[in-house]
């Protein structure tokens, strides 16, 4: 997996990385108010799900 993951790593442009980053604070702003701390928890949770689901994605495309 290390090498695989790191390939899917380099395929993470700063633009791509902000779509799911952005994707995710919408995911999120329901439940927590911007700027708590239960806020980044759950953006960064909800963020690690959001990149699992992508590699997942990538995965299945080779």
């Amino acid at each position: 997996m290390g090498k695989q993951f790191e390939a899917f790593k380099k395929t993470l442009s700063a633009d791509s990385l902000r779509a799911i980053y952005d994707e995710t604070r919408i995911e999120v702003a329901p439940e927590e108010s911007e700027g708590t701390e239960a806020f980044a928890i759950a953006v960064a949770t909800q963020m690690a799900v959001n990149l699992l689901e992508k590699y997942q994605d990538w995965l299945d495309e080779l």
